[in-house]
């Protein structure tokens, strides 16, 4: 089985990148192969990026609007799968057995618009297509901008780590963030077990915490 992502669908990119990451230390790729050096450097900054911010989703899991806007009603018993699977991408990243493939625009896998790939099992290679390098970091997207609403490259790291068995066995019932905060209400069940309500919860509770979007409150004003 594949599980893609998309322009509204699934995500790819290509190459091989060996990364390495020490249970306590930065995302490290060892062993390149194909990559460009800009996007080896890109890859171990999206890692570790990805890392740090979904560490934080996990703490800030509870009964809260944007735990309720990607998962539906809020109950103790789902939110503790929310909660372990969000530490089960940490996890994964720290683990040291991450390997990104960088492929080409016309590889398998990489011709229907797609960011990035994985057989979920088979861990932890992330494929990676052409367009995952187009998509902003958190830190250049502008809220409420177009690009916000098929997420960034720390959000499809999340995305596709959460597919692997060994994470959380997502999968991909619904791509977008309309379609998928339309989801949250009408299906929990699937909205716990679904890739992107995990990438953009991430994105909401860390990056887009004190600032506007869209189709959420603003945020509450708080001291430094």
């Amino acid at each position: 089985m594949i599980v893609r992502s998309r322009h509204g669908a699934r995500r790819s990119f290509g190459v091989v990148i060996i990364c390495l990451l020490g249970l306590a230390q930065p995302a490290a790729a060892l062993g390149l192969a194909g990559c460009l050096p800009d996007q080896a450097r890109s890859v171990e900054t999206d890692l570790r990026r990805a890392k740090r911010l979904t560490l934080d989703a996990a703490v800030a899991v509870g009964d809260t609007p944007d735990y309720v806007r990607w998962f539906g009603d809020y109950t103790p018993k789902n939110a503790e799968i929310v909660r372990a699977n969000l530490k089960a991408v940490v996890v994964a990243i720290r683990s040291g057995a991450i390997r990104v493939e960088c492929q080409a625009e016309r590889a398998a896998g990489c011709t229907q618009r797609e960011y990035a790939w994985v057989y979920p099992g088979q861990p932890y290679v992330l494929r990676l297509c052409p367009a995952f390098f187009g998509l902003p970091t958190l830190h250049a997207l502008s809220p409420g901008a177009q690009h916000s609403d098929h997420g960034t490259r720390e959000g499809t790291i999340v995305h596709e780590l959460s597919h692997f068995t060994r994470v959380a066995g997502t999968e991909d019932y619904c791509y977008s963030r309309t379609l998928c905060k339309l989801m949250a209400q009408r299906d929990t069940r699937r909205a716990i077990i679904n890739a992107d309500s995990y990438q953009y919860f991430t994105e909401d509770v860390t990056y887009y915490a004190r600032k506007p979007l869209a189709d959420k409150p603003p945020p509450a004003a708080q001291g430094d």
